[in-house]
């Protein structure tokens, strides 16, 4: 456990690891450390992506080995490959079962973007296309860069769900100080449905002898008052669950599998949409779980709650008007193991604070700031949380209605969770932007293809800055500042 720092910067995250530790239960960082050395030929974006069925190929980065694959494909068409299915999958991840419209582009600057790259629109031919495209190996990785940045840009026009109202503001508690006083705790992951959320408090609250609590482990989940207070990032959810402290989980189509594994191995019932045969016997479970548990575990300080308000599109568009000539830096996404949970959005957010740059967040990263108090309104630097769903579109937005986009710092993505991420990040790139992604990217096994990436945004005017290592906070505050 000498390493405790590097894996969060919250010390109640580190004494919570510590007991983990003594209780021999395994977390998402002993997976991640198990994992090591990952991948390298997949990190470089020189593992074939085409799934042939006739390989996998991989290309020897040193060139001592295979520089071609059984089709005769070569290292830039492999990496640019590579980007061209993220980005593919991020739009599948964003469209979530929806088939794509031209209707759905909307916004005149994707319109316009696409222009740019001689993209029109995105449809489910389209998309199709670039599925065969991926079948084949005969096109150049210039080709093939050029319709990678096509989808991304598509892509920021479907991250609003269909049911989502983006222009009003809701409210956001954090913290693990929600469960000073808890009694039976329900903890929700992966976005199941509100029907399904409220027929289980229903149930837990009638058989219950102790007042029920209902917390997100790391989701934004919209209830009637704002969102369901959220106890702890993403990446923290399996660590605070590996304390005891949740009496019954409820799940959705986007839960993270490891923590449904670890509460089949601590004995916590779960509940999913159309669980009706466990659905009597999961909430008796939960009852006996929280009668059983002790409360001496774990008792955080009633004060380690932060709160923020998620701005609307209108909120945020008058903020951006008020703003006269002051910058704005974008800093939003996923905890990952990567880095120490916690350190790049909290350390950076007070560094370009202090240079009087104004901040908005998104995300795992928004979460950080809220527990640390810099999204307060008593905080005179106080971060704008950004609308969860649309996160930087959102902003961008708001910043082109108020005519400020010109105030714009960059974008960063501290942590990518999926692909759905890579393919915005990609796709703000595309529109004009600087972006910064935190993540690495497979692109490091082929210098012509990053070139061409280089190439292709100078049209209109973008940039995509990533690394070939998990960088320091001080690397992405020197990228702000040195543009």
């Amino acid at each position: 456990m000498e390493t405790i720092h590097l894996k969060s910067v919250d010390p109640i995250s580190q004494d919570l690891l510590r007991l983990a530790a003594q209780n021999g239960t395994d977390l998402n960082w002993e997976r991640y450390e198990k994992l090591q050395p990952q991948d390298g030929f997949l990190r470089l974006g020189l593992s074939c992506p085409f799934g042939c069925m006739q390989g996998p190929c991989r290309i020897d980065p040193f060139e001592r080995g295979p520089q071609k694959g059984l089709c005769g494909m070569g290292r830039d068409e492999m990496a640019a490959a590579m980007i061209l299915r993220l980005t593919l999958q991020g739009i599948l991840e964003i469209c979530n079962g929806r088939v794509p419209e031209e209707s759905i582009l909307k916004d005149k600057a994707i319109k316009d973007a696409l222009a740019v790259y001689e993209g029109t629109s995105l449809s489910l031919p389209y998309m199709l296309q670039s599925i065969s495209h991926l079948g084949s190996s005969h096109h150049s990785a210039d080709h093939t860069i050029l319709r990678a940045v096509q989808l991304g840009i598509a892509s920021l026009g479907l991250t609003q769900p269909s049911n989502h109202k983006p222009d009003v503001n809701r409210s956001c508690k954090s913290g693990y100080g929600l469960l000073s006083d808890a009694g039976t705790v329900i903890g929700i992951s992966g976005y199941p449905d509100k029907e399904l959320i409220e027929k289980v408090c229903s149930a837990m609250t009638q058989a219950s002898s102790s007042p029920v609590q209902l917390v997100s482990l790391g989701d934004w989940i919209i209830d009637d008052t704002g969102f369901v207070p959220i106890a702890c990032t993403s990446g923290e959810a399996e660590l605070l669950t590996s304390a005891g402290c949740i009496d019954l989980l409820v799940v959705g189509p986007s839960m993270e599998a490891g923590l449904v594994d670890l509460c089949s191995t601590l004995n916590i019932p779960k509940i999913a949409t159309g669980d009706v045969e466990q659905f009597k016997k999961s909430i008796k479970l939960a009852c006996e779980h929280s009668e059983k548990r002790s409360r001496t575990d774990f008792q955080p300080d009633a004060s380690l709650v932060g709160e923020g308000n998620v701005s609307g599109i209108n909120e945020l568009e008058r903020a951006f008007k008020d703003m006269g000539d002051k910058r704005l830096a974008l800093i939003g996404g996923a905890d990952t193991p990567h880095v120490s949970f916690g350190w790049i959005p909290v350390e950076l957010s007070k560094a370009l604070a202090g240079l009087d740059i104004q901040v908005s967040a998104w995300g795992d990263a928004a979460l950080w700031m809220i527990k640390d108090g810099l999204a307060s309104t008593e905080n005179p630097s106080a971060a704008f949380i950004l609308d969860p769903f649309e996160g930087p579109v959102q902003a961008v937005r708001a910043l082109q209605s108020a005519n400020k986009l010109k105030n714009l710092k960059g974008v960063c993505f501290t942590g990518l969770k999926g692909c759905r991420d890579f393919a915005v990040a990609l796709g703000l790139a595309g529109l004009g932007l600087d972006v910064c992604v935190a993540s690495p990217i497979p692109l490091w096994g082929s210098e012509l293809v990053r070139n061409v990436l280089e190439n292709v945004l100078s049209k209109s005017g973008g940039s995509f800055h990533h690394f070939d290592h998990p960088p320091h906070a001080q690397e992405i505050l020197d990228w702000f500042t040195e543009k």
